[in-house]
């Protein structure tokens, strides 16, 4: 199978790259001061270099990128340890408005007017995604949804409720009451009561959102190779730097020895990105997404184990925020558990073996 990078393809991930090269840890931190801790004006450079409209269809004014081309972004993304909430505020919730119908609401996305948060778990449902309390009425929606990644900069809600809808909530609506909270990876989140708050209601088939969910399962498996990646990275480089007892602790051959399963590791976690994301696009929606359990499953394991190694070669310092390890790790495990932890996606891998 042939995995070389087409023209179209390596200038992207370079474009990508020089955006991304200037930030560094200190640029990072400064970035988390902003209010709700991220910059609104980073977002909109993020649409103009096109990688929002990368996720939309081009039937509703967007490119219409492939799974590849989203997969090498994600990985692009984990690689330099951005701080964007690019595949859970920037293709979720376009993938949701264009599974919906909502033309205008994708336009104001992919061009950054507008930035949304997917609202679809439930309290005490771990990683279920069925709308159970949350229900729509006459124009108005009830109930709560928890672990709302972005909400604190959302400029709109969208809802799952039950009957298989989404409700398309603005913010400030009357009835909305939001709970901010800081997650591991330094951005935030919030858990929303909605008391008869008015909205727009669109049909979601359940099916459909299944192969969204999907398509989240496997950008969050590319951008933890990329983070991965990074870590592998930063670590091959520590230990050749690194003296203890007169020598490098690369030279040590017990550290060679993990250093290889780690690359191992790696190498076999971006067969299975790419793997899956070069399946047929018209593979039914039920199986795309139990596919993509399995995928994000393997990665998510992989690159938990390089990153653990990571911290314990680089030692105490690798769990801190000083080096670059410590920020990827946690990034690591917040997409670890987005749609399922590794347990939660095997389980939905097996149904589809």
């Amino acid at each position: 199978m042939n995995f070389d990078l087409d023209e179209d393809q390596q200038l992207t991930r370079d474009m990508i790259g020089r955006f991304l090269g200037p930030v560094d840890i200190a640029a990072r931190h400064a970035m988390r001061k902003a209010e709700h801790g991220y910059p609104r004006i980073r977002w909109q450079q993020i649409a103009d270099l096109g990688l929002l409209a990368l996720a939309a269809p081009e039937a509703m004014g967007g490119i219409g990128g492939t799974m590849v081309d989203l997969a090498l972004v994600a990985e692009a993304l984990g690689k330099d340890i951005a701080i964007d909430p690019w595949p859970e505020n920037g293709v979720l919730p376009i993938r949701l408005a264009a599974t919906a119908g909502d033309t205008a609401l994708v336009a104001d996305l992919v061009t950054g007017v507008q930035f949304a948060a997917v609202a679809f778990a439930e309290p005490a449902r771990r990683y279920e995604t069925e709308a159970v309390s949350a229900k729509a009425e006459s124009g108005h929606v009830t109930g709560t949804k928890t672990f709302v990644l972005g909400a604190p900069l959302a400029d709109t809600l969208l809802v799952t409720v039950t009957g298989n809808k989404l409700a398309k909530i603005a913010k400030g609506a009357a009835g909305v009451i939001r709970q901010d909270y800081s997650v591991i990876d330094g951005s935030n989140a919030a858990t929303i009561d909605l008391h008869r708050a008015p909205a727009d209601l669109f049909d979601l088939p359940e099916a459909k959102f299944e192969r969204v969910i999907g398509d989240i399962r496997l950008l969050a498996a590319a951008e933890m190779l990329g983070l991965g990646q990074r870590m592998f990275d930063d670590t091959l480089a520590y230990a050749g730097e690194r003296q203890q007892f007169g020598a490098a602790i690369g030279s040590f051959q017990a550290l060679q020895h993990r250093l290889v399963e780690c690359y191992a590791a790696l190498e076999q976690a971006r067969s299975m990105v790419l793997r899956t994301a070069m399946l047929d696009p018209t593979t039914d929606d039920a199986t795309w997404s139990r596919i993509a359990a399995g995928a994000k499953a393997f990665v998510g394991e992989a690159a938990t184990r390089i990153g653990l190694e990571a911290v314990q070669m680089h030692g105490g310092m690798g769990q801190t925020d000083e080096l670059a390890i410590g920020h990827a790790l946690k990034r690591v495990m917040l997409l670890d558990k987005l749609f399922g932890d590794q347990d939660h996606c095997l389980r939905r891998f097996a149904r589809a073996a």
